[in-house]
């Protein structure tokens, strides 16, 4: 069976080695306009760390939108 994380309540196949970093980098995030969520932690986008992501992780990542 593929070990799996979870991305904003979606499963996705976990590539053995991925980072936080990584991640972002592959959907295509800008991390500086993010937010993100790791289980119980929680990081501002452009600060995430380089942590390893391991199978059942759950990552919440949110869009940070300005206004006024």
């Amino acid at each position: 069976m593929t070990p799996t994380l979870t991305v904003n309540g979606e499963a996705r196949p976990l590539t053995p080695g991925l980072t936080l970093h990584a991640l972002l980098r592959d959907l295509n995030i800008d991390p500086a306009r993010v937010a993100v969520g790791v289980n119980d932690d929680v990081y501002p986008g452009a600060h995430a760390p380089h942590r390893t992501l391991e199978a059942g992780d759950v990552i919440e990542i949110v869009r940070i939108i300005g206004g006024g």
